[in-house]
């Protein structure tokens, strides 16, 4: 077994721990009604958009309230994926779903990507937003996000400069001081970049805003990967 399945997140316990943000669902979701949809998160779906979601098949891992999947629906694609950690995320996106009017085109999984990868249906496009900073082996899910072969895959997740990393420990210190189960995981952009290359992406798109990275890989053609040797 690869190094970056040493620890798997199968228990409920422990996915409360990925999935322990959930408390703050309805705030979420209070503001992306009334104030809009986050910079970063806006600009990854205007890419996507621009890329062309008609009739696509969408995964959105870690998908919140389900901002990205469901803006997608709304321009034209055609079902989505909803796994996600928390229980408390998963509901409030279904309901926000219903609302809309786009529930019965979305499926809501419970749990791990990386442990429920090879059950999930292709898809067309994967989207992590702000995903791969609250799990602890960054390798493991990428490869799990990139197994249903998507065309395009979107990335939001913290710069990896020095004044970020700082931030980021002292939060981490913060919060194991006071028993919180909260954390923050760095992942740097090349090795983002080399597992991705691996599995076949290149960068389609870099961008981001001050606090985050928004990038968008896309399946690359065979003749076009560099040759190894």
């Amino acid at each position: 077994m690869p190094p970056d399945h040493a620890r798997r997140f199968c228990s409920d316990e422990e996915l409360e721990q990925i999935g322990y943000d959930g408390h703050g669902a309805a705030g979420d979701l209070e503001r992306w009604r009334c104030c809009g949809v986050p910079p970063a998160t806006q600009e990854l779906i205007n890419v996507l958009r621009a890329e062309g979601v008609g009739s696509a098949t969408l995964l959105d891992v870690g998908a919140g309230v389900g901002i990205v999947h469901l803006s997608l629906l709304e321009a034209g694609a055609a079902k989505a994926v909803d796994v996600d950690a928390s229980r408390d995320y998963l509901a409030a996106a279904r309901g926000e779903a219903e609302r809309r009017g786009l529930a019965d085109r979305v499926d809501y999984r419970y749990g791990d990507v990386v442990e429920l990868a090879a059950e999930l249906p292709a898809a067309d496009i994967v989207t992590l937003d702000a995903v791969i900073c609250c799990y602890p082996h960054h390798a493991a899910l990428l490869r799990a996000a990139v197994r249903p072969g998507p065309r395009l895959v979107g990335l939001i997740y913290p710069h990896d400069a020095w004044w970020s990393r700082v931030r980021m420990h002292l939060s981490n210190l913060i919060w194991a001081l006071r028993r919180r189960p909260d954390h923050w995981y760095i992942a740097r952009r090349a090795q983002i970049d080399r597992v991705m290359g691996e599995a076949g992406y290149g960068a389609a798109h870099r961008g981001g805003t001050r606090s985050w990275k928004v990038v968008v890989y896309r399946r690359e053609l065979a003749s076009n990967r560099p040759r190894s040797g």
